[in-house]
């Protein structure tokens, strides 16, 4: 077989190996035919080698009768032309050439011939999976399959997936590293985005439930401006000569801050501070809204058992007290001040106690502010005077914000505002890190989550977070609203809300001016 028989499909090779046997075969006969030796000749000297001499006789007799056989086909073969034979063989088969065409191979030898195909650098032709009828034409003899098109390379195409492997392969070991590398830490990213996208869509579908309100206002005010429902549920109202439309893109969660009761009371957890966090997750604009705990509500009063009671006018402050494991304190507060703004929904609250307060302060390696008042540390016993910058540590951020004179009726109202102050302080130095990292909100959540209370689930969180973070530019652009009241007094300290005051706060924080009432609406 000549070298560039090699380059040719296998099925060719082998049938030119059995020409090549059978043309070996006929020379050998016509050789012994020229030198006057007969095959039975032939036959019963190789015979007497092997032979004993017991067995001489019947074996020369075996012997002769079969190359008196072989002598008879000999005398016939060599009648038949085999130039002939060979050239009717080749223009048979109709050799052609191999890389253009597709071929068919026996099913037994395919994953073979693949193999050998895919590790040849000179095979040129291109394998189709044989059919049964094609395999069987392979049967007789090798078959050539209808010339192919030639296709334009494709990337996603096999052939394309298999020369890209074979690429990465012959890679150094280093590039190859890098790329994978590159490839763990590309799917870490797409990972950690599509759940932070996830939570993100989660926390904003959940955190927009205004889809029930139903706000239901009185008809006036105390000084006999209508107050006017222009739609049914409340959604657009109109007072005082401009028409409102409830902020559908606003998120709110209630903050309380828990005492651990004293006195008569020690029993009581009792809400010392109320805050309402709003945010427009469209204009980015951040509102608080504080509510003073002396704010008089009608609050719902369960048994320890957690059995409803009654509902009664108290200071907001019990709200939280007389929740229980069925309906917690910071949903018994929301209560009471959905019903101070007519119905307008209130679902996510986050309640944490001294020991929550006193953590965060110290996590962020305390606060600094101007204090707005003369107190003694708790710490080291050193007078803070009022004026004086100082950082709040510890126990000294608990005395800042909780502490009051009981004897002055209107107290409370000095203590929010200090309060207020604390607030500013601490998000001046936590916003510009969280915008950094907004993982530090997470962080400061487990530092506290033993000694709090929320309805807000990580979907919330991270929905909150990322708004208020994107949104808002510095702490210093929050604006800070107090709901206004006449403080009297009572048993306790007691701050009535009038009508005006209600609406007005719940206008300016929740509602939105419209420029012209819409036609459908009028």
């Amino acid at each position: 077989m000549s070298e560039t028989d090699n380059h040719k499909p296998r099925r060719y090779r082998a049938e030119v190996k059995r020409v090549n046997i059978v043309k070996r075969s006929e020379q050998e006969t016509e050789r012994r035919w020229a030198e006057n030796e007969t095959p039975a000749e032939s036959v019963e000297e190789t015979t007497k080698e092997v032979v004993d001499d017991s067995a001489m006789e019947a074996k020369t007799s075996a012997a002769s009768d079969q190359g008196t056989q072989l002598a008879e086909e000999a005398e016939a073969e060599s009648s038949f032309d085999i130039r002939s034979r060979n050239k009717n063989y080749v223009d048979e088969t109709r050799i052609m050439p191999h890389g253009e065409f597709e071929y068919v191979v026996p099913k037994e030898t395919f994953k073979e011939h693949a193999k050998r195909k895919r590790g040849s650098s000179t095979h040129q032709g291109a394998t189709k999976k044989a059919t049964d009828e094609e395999i069987e034409e392979a049967e007789k003899g090798f078959v050539f399959a209808t010339p192919r098109k030639r296709k334009k390379h494709k990337h996603h195409s096999r052939h394309g997936h298999h020369h890209h492997r074979r690429k990465f392969r012959h890679l150094a070991l280093w590039k190859r590293i890098l790329i994978v590398l590159a490839a763990i830490i590309l799917a870490v990213v797409i990972l950690t985005g599509g759940t932070f996208l996830i939570m993100h869509e989660i926390g904003r579908s959940s955190m927009h439930s205004y889809e029930n309100a139903q706000v239901i206002p009185p008809s006036t005010d105390e000084a006999g401006k209508a107050i006017i429902p222009v739609d049914k549920t409340g959604r657009v109202i109109t007072y005082d000569g401009v028409t409102y439309e409830l902020n559908e893109d606003l998120i709110a969660v209630t903050f309380i801050g828990v005492d651990d009761g004293q006195g008569e009371e020690a029993d009581l957890r009792m809400s010392d501070a109320i805050y309402i966090l709003t945010a427009d997750t469209v204009t980015g604009k951040v509102r608080i809204l504080g509510i003073s705990r002396d704010t008089m509500a009608d609050i719902d009063l369960y048994s320890e058992e957690g059995a409803f009671v009654d509902t009664e006018k108290k200071q907001m402050a019990y709200a939280y007290a007389y929740g229980n494991e069925k309906v917690s304190g910071g949903k018994n507060t929301n209560t009471s001040i959905s019903r101070l703004f007519y119905g307008l929904p209130f679902n996510n609250y986050f309640a944490i106690n001294l020991n929550a307060l006193i953590t965060l302060n110290d996590t962020i390696g305390g606060v600094t502010l101007t204090s707005s008042m003369t107190f003694t540390s708790p710490i080291d016993g050193r007078t803070i005077n009022e004026g004086e910058t100082v950082t709040l540590h510890g126990k000294e951020a608990e005395r800042y914000v909780r502490s009051r004179d009981t004897e002055v009726l209107d107290s409370n109202n000095a203590r929010m505002q200090r309060q207020q102050e604390y607030i500013r302080a601490f998000l001046q130095s936590i916003v510009p890190a969280a915008k950094k990292d907004i993982s530090v909100i997470s962080k400061l959540y487990d530092e506290i989550k033993v000694n709090s209370d929320s309805s807000l689930d990580i979907a919330k969180m991270t929905y909150i977070a990322s708004t208020a973070l994107t949104k808002l530019r510095n702490a210093s652009d929050i604006e800070y609203v107090s709901l206004k009241g006449e403080i009297t007094a009572g048993e306790h300290a007691e701050m009535n809300i009038s009508n005006e005051n209600a609406i007005r706060t719940m206008l300016d924080v929740f509602y939105t001016p419209l420029a012209d009432v819409p036609t459908a609406l009028k």
